[in-house]
């Protein structure tokens, strides 16, 4: 029955009202109605309600909504649209029946509901208890005008997500929505639904990774297609957050075994808080301890396989079930990260001296020593004492680490000192349990006194260490030492960033030596030399 058509004003009535929808580009005002109640139906097409009715489905009738009659039909989406938000349902509900219906909806000429579900749902509650509360204000749009899915599912979009703000959206609907308009139906382009939602196109490629994240999580889990556990689990942020991070790994396997940790960490509940969750996956990404952890979480992972390739899951009960019946996988995926983070934590703690002197030295070799001559003789008086504190904490720091060096074995600045005094360097012998370290920047020139390499490791045999301690540093062409001497520790596949600060008597050679030693060679060898040309911008006499 087309509503356009009736003439029945009991049944479908024109207002004095007006409401203006922007239709394939066409903006205009479109008359109101008044519609009884019982000639209006819900969109079970609609991203709102679809997890659940995927819920429904699967826990209590997979029965065809089609089949259904229409006050039957009516009444199980009223239920799902008032579950899913019902403190913003007894909102619009009181309001509604203080001021009566202010904005009207939208609706085909079939009564499908385009806009309006929520004000629909009000009305129905109300009309329960107040029979004479029997009329939904709407714009009717004729179907018989050639509006085909696409413009009424790009209206839909504006009013819901260009006009509106989206405050009570869930964000798993928002997402599988439009995954199905965009890759599964090929309904709308990217460019045109970002244009109907007001986004840009990046904020729309960043939702559908989000979503293909949950349909694989879905998959891993063993229930494809039951959005609404997704939405029960609450894991749209968690995934959010990892699309970023799968973009920084080197290659498909990385990026599968990371994927594989956090669906086991979800699905098992081991962190309780997601979002602190990812935030640790992304602070273990930084450090030299990922690629361990990773190794961790794939031996937990194959005892999970195993136990989950015995059991039968079909829905979110048996999922609970498995949950509860392995809590020792939940622990040990737990321990690992506590671990991890730990190792990564006393590392850091272990470096942070080294670190925070590299960086004084930067930052001293930015003074441009042409200025002091124009200094008022105050003013060096006051440079002057600044120095004399600061020859003061080195003296302190360096009293500290010339104690540490009785009690221990010699350090690497002991080693350097010694290397001084040879002729030269030799190549050392491979070490054949460790693996291979290698500079992963292809710089050709230096241009600057300070900067950053990068460092990794390759394993190439299985007996070969997951990690190996290297010291590195910059030498001239007389083989003596032109930088701080930094030791590492890298670990198989992660990247290590090292910060260089030359000598300023660098800037005066054409080419410099980046000396790569195991801490296992001797003193006067080295793993590998590799050799950079020099083209600095200036020359400076002075050295720190």
């Amino acid at each position: 029955m087309n509503l356009l058509n009736v003439t029945d004003t009991s049944l479908v009535e024109r207002t004095q009202l007006s409401r203006k929808l922007t239709l394939k580009g066409v903006t205009k005002a479109y008359p109101v109605y008044r519609v009884r109640l019982d000639q209006v139906f819900y969109n079970d097409q609609n991203d709102r309600i679809a997890t659940w009715i995927t819920q429904y489905k699967n826990d209590v009738s997979n029965e065809n909504f089609d089949e259904m009659d229409r006050e039957t039909y009516n009444t199980i989406i009223e239920g799902f649209i008032i579950e899913s938000n019902p403190g913003a349902i007894e909102k619009t509900k009181n309001n509604i029946a203080l001021v009566n219906q202010r904005e009207p909806g939208v609706i085909l000429s079939d009564g499908r509901i385009i806009d309006g579900n929520r004000r629909y749902t009000c009305l129905r509650l109300l009309n329960k208890e107040d029979p004479s509360i029997n009329y939904f204000e709407t714009v009717i749009l004729d179907q018989n005008e050639g509006i085909d899915p696409k413009a009424i599912k790009m209206l839909e979009l504006t009013i819901q997500h260009g006009e509106e703000q989206r405050v009570d959206y869930n964000l798993i609907d928002f997402a599988l929505g439009s995954y199905h308009d965009i890759v599964e139906t090929e309904l709308l382009t990217i460019e045109e639904y970002a244009s109907s939602t007001n986004e840009t196109v990046n904020d729309v490629r960043r939702r559908l990774e989000t979503a293909k994240l949950i349909i694989e999580f879905l998959d891993y889990m063993k229930v494809p297609g039951q959005y609404h556990i997704a939405r029960d689990m609450q894991v749209y942020s968690v995934f959010n957050e990892l699309v970023p991070l799968l973009k920084r790994c080197e290659n498909d396997e990385i990026r599968s075994e990371i994927k594989t940790s956090v669906f086991n960490n979800i699905m098992m509940g081991a962190f309780a808080d997601h979002r602190k969750y990812i935030r640790k996956v992304k602070e273990m990404m930084d450090t030299g301890f990922f690629s361990s952890y990773l190794k961790k979480q794939k031996r937990i992972n194959e005892d999970l396989t195993a136990r989950l390739e015995e059991v039968e899951i079909t829905n979110q009960s048996d999922i609970k079930e498995f949950v509860s019946s392995n809590e020792d996988i939940t622990e040990d995926l737990q321990i690992s990260m506590d671990k991890s983070i730990l190792q990564s934590k006393k590392a850091q703690t272990k470096r942070k001296p080294s670190q925070m002197v590299n960086k004084s030295i930067s930052m001293l070799m930015d003074v441009d020593t042409r200025i002091i001559e124009t200094l008022s003789p105050e003013e060096k008086e006051k440079l002057s004492g600044q120095l004399n504190k600061l020859k003061g904490i080195t003296d302190v720091i360096e009293s500290e680490v010339s104690e540490e060096k009785v009690e221990s074995s010699p350090s690497v600045e002991q080693r350097v000192e010694t290397i001084q005094k040879k002729d030269g360097i030799g190549i050392a012998k491979r070490h054949l349990d460790e693996p291979f370290v290698y500079c992963v920047d292809e710089v050709k020139k230096l241009t600057n006194l300070a900067f950053s390499l990068g460092f990794s490791a390759y394993k190439y045999t299985d007996s070969q260490s997951d990690s190996v301690n290297v010291i590195v540093y910059f030498v001239d062409g007389n083989s003596e030492p032109v930088s701080p001497i930094q030791e590492l520790n890298i670990q198989v596949n992660d990247i290590v960033k090292a910060t260089f600060s030359l000598n300023s008597s660098v800037s005066e050679l054409s080419e410099c030596y980046l000396v790569i030693k195991s801490s296992k060679d001797n003193l006067d060898e080295a793993q590998q030399m590799i050799g950079f040309k020099i083209d600095m911008s200036f020359s400076v006499g002075f050295d720190f």
